[in-house]
């Protein structure tokens, strides 16, 4: 009596085993678990170190524009001087105790006058002058103050000279300066100075 085949799949020859997949192992590393950076987090990143480098910067333009203020002075001075003759008037005196170094760009003057007049400022180092015709006497050098530096015991005179009778109001300087990294235009020295020129009396005959 001949056999049928037997029903179903048969058994796997002697020797040989199925193909099987390969799983994970217990030790082997898992990737799927590593945290990617998002580019969310990322961008959050950048943002954040832009803001600081914006707020540094501003930080360092507002002070560099915001230099100490120089010493003011309430007081307005009253100068008589004579045609032809120039007259110095003392405007900015911070005295020997400043502890400050400025290099100095400009000065400006505001001059209110009822004739022209020539207003010229001078920085009188070592020295400081009130009102005179002989400023020499109170400074070591008078020179133009633009580019000098200005230290303690310096000070910022106004030579004021006039070919016919005059009568002026200067106004509180402003002078232009640099301070280490910083630098500005300020109002400095006394509130005012009023100044009379009178003409000269003609010689007895």
């Amino acid at each position: 009596m001949t056999m049928g085949a037997s029903e179903g799949r048969s058994a796997p020859a002697p020797g040989k085993r199925r193909a099987e997949r390969p799983g994970r192992r217990r030790g082997d590393l898992d990737s799927s678990r590593i945290p990617r950076p998002s580019l969310r987090s990322r961008g959050w990143r950048i943002a954040a170190v832009a803001l600081a480098a914006v707020l540094a910067i501003g930080w360092l333009v507002w002070y560099a524009r915001t230099p100490e203020q120089l010493p003011l002075s309430d007081k307005t001075v009253s100068a008589s001087g004579v045609v032809g003759t120039p007259l110095y008037v003392g405007m900015f005196t911070p005295g020997a105790d400043l502890d400050r170094t400025i290099r100095i760009a400009g000065v400006k003057v505001h001059t209110t006058a009822d004739v022209p007049l020539t207003v010229t400022p001078l920085l009188c180092r070592r020295g400081t002058v009130g009102v005179t015709t002989a400023p020499r006497q109170f400074c070591a050098e008078l020179v133009n103050p633009e580019g000098q530096r200005l230290v303690g015991g310096d000070s910022i005179v106004l030579e004021i000279e006039s070919s016919e009778p005059a009568l002026a109001v200067v106004d509180r300087i402003r002078i232009a300066y640099r301070e280490d990294i910083r630098w500005g235009t300020q109002e400095a020295g006394h509130r005012q100075a009023i100044v009379m020129i009178a003409g000269r009396t003609p010689a007895a005959p």
